[in-house]
């Protein structure tokens, strides 16, 4: 599996955040795409912090803790819980948040 990211999200973040990042684009890119999970103005994917273990075996649980943390910090990524069909599942949502061309990305 290749693994990438954006070299400018990874001097803001850290190198784990932006590969993080670029997963969650991929997947609300994607479901932009298929008019899917689209919640409060914004296109959502979702995922537990588990199932990012699997994807990225290379990461810590606490270190895709951590990312997850930076990219909100940061205002990269708005992060969710519940906002599926099933109110049992409790994984988390994330939307990209999207900034004006030329606007600075937030610290």
């Amino acid at each position: 599996m290749t693994h990438s990211f954006e070299t400018e999200i990874a001097q803001l973040v850290g190198v784990e955040a932006a590969i993080l990042y670029q997963n969650i684009k991929f997947w609300c890119d994607k479901n932009k795409a298929n008019m899917k999970h689209l919640y409060h103005g914004k296109f959502w994917t979702y995922n537990s912090k588990n199932a990012f273990l699997e994807l990225f075996p290379y990461m810590t649980y606490n270190q895709i803790k951590t990312a997850l943390k930076k990219l909100k910090d940061a205002g990269l990524i708005d992060v969710k819980s519940g906002l599926g069909d099933d109110k049992w599942d409790k994984s988390n949502w994330y939307a990209i948040i999207d900034h004006s061309i030329g606007e600075k990305t937030p610290m």
